[in-house]
């Protein structure tokens, strides 16, 4: 397979929402999403996305970094073997990016690109994406809700019960008062028909979240994502070796894409694997992840809030792991739900993958372009 870049092409979409997504570090009053779109020589096209949640400035910065760097890269390129024309270009992009300080931006770029790659290949051969990348991937993944904050909007987590979703993530953080009342209302609300999780965004110190762990099992929290402040991180391992609850991270292992070690982060004390592969951790490397992930007995459940395109190849990337669980953000997002012809459902719990090419839904055309798969 030879992928020819004849063209490509960056789109910035944005949506208000009514009701604001707070996280202990920061509030999205609005949401954005940023493609980058490659077409071969055939007409064929790939669609990749690249996190631009926070800075608020991060979706403009995306789109300049590149109509300015990555696309007059791009074009004319041909590309034999994914993984290795990635690492070329990551190559290519480090030294500028590590002078400036911008390795996460540099790093959400080249998610974005080697997605659409991804999508792209899997187009040409008229596959499911999940096929280019597992022997036997599954066609469903199970979700669970995520995004949850205070105040609690009650009738979103009502709507996704009774869609079957049977696990949904509180945001802590706020402060102790805040944080238990939310925790003991998620508890009450749930009763015993789903199970809470909790996330706190990196914002404890190991004392604070020491002081939690107790708390945390005794309302059966399936897992702690993200406890530690960054300043903290070199104790997780403290942490985890006493935890009677599961720790969960990942999302942000900031990692050289050029000196990938997938063996190093299994080794992290870690229950549960977090990768996002819009933010840190591009598709090829999640997949080395996980057979090493695997190895040590751990779980892999891929991170996601966004938008369309990415949730769809996160989908795909979940249907190959062991324990098929999928983060399913629980708040309206119109360029989650409003962009493909056919929008992403949940049924009984569960998210079926189409068998069609690529990230296998298609994006309606008032997004203004359209990514077309190989006719059979």
């Amino acid at each position: 397979m030879k992928i020819k870049i004849k063209d490509a092409h960056a789109i910035h979409l944005s949506a208000p929402i009514e009701n604001p997504i707070k996280t202990s570090f920061g509030v999205m009053d609005s949401r954005h999403a940023v493609f980058l779109v490659l077409e071969d020589e055939h007409g064929l096209q790939g669609i990749g996305e690249s996190w631009v949640n926070f800075p608020k400035w991060a979706p403009w910065e995306r789109v300049l970094a590149f109509k300015k760097g990555y696309i007059p890269y791009l074009k004319g390129r041909e590309v034999e073997d994914i993984a290795s024309f990635i690492m070329d270009m990551a190559e290519a992009f480090r030294g500028p990016a590590q002078q400036s300080g911008t390795m996460g931006a540099y790093l959400q770029a080249v998610c974005a690109v080697e997605m659409a790659l991804w999508d792209l290949a899997a187009r040409m051969e008229r596959v499911p994406l999940n096929r280019l990348l597992f022997e036997a991937p599954k066609t469903w993944v199970r979700v669970y809700g995520s995004g949850i904050n205070s105040p609690i909007q009650w009738e979103i987590i009502d709507e996704h019960l009774e869609k079957g979703v049977g696990l949904f993530k509180l945001k802590l953080g706020f402060g102790r008062e805040e944080d238990t009342k939310n925790l003991e209302d998620m508890t009450s609300h749930l009763g015993n028909s789903a199970g809470i999780a909790v996330d706190v965004n990196r914002k404890w110190s190991i004392d604070e979240a020491s002081e939690w762990l107790d708390i945390l099992r005794e309302f059966n929290v399936e897992w702690l994502e993200e406890p530690l402040r960054v300043e903290d991180e070199d104790k997780l391992k403290t942490l985890y070796e006493k935890s009677p609850v599961k720790i969960a991270g990942g999302e942000n292992f900031l990692v050289d894409p050029v000196g990938f070690d997938a063996q190093l982060l299994a080794d992290s004390p870690l229950d549960i694997f977090q990768p996002d592969i819009t933010k840190y951790c591009r598709i090829h490397d999640a997949v080395s992840l996980l057979e090493a992930v695997n190895q040590r007995g751990g779980k892999l459940f891929p991170h996601f809030l966004g938008s369309a395109p990415g949730q769809a190849a996160s989908l795909h990337l979940a249907s190959g792991c062991g324990d098929i669980l999928m983060e399913w953000d629980v708040n309206p997002n119109p360029l989650r739900t409003s962009l493909f012809k056919d929008p992403i459902e949940i049924q009984n719990g569960l998210i079926r993958i189409p068998d069609a090419p690529g990230i296998g839904w298609e994006l309606d055309s008032h997004t203004s372009f359209s990514v077309r798969a190989a006719k059979s």
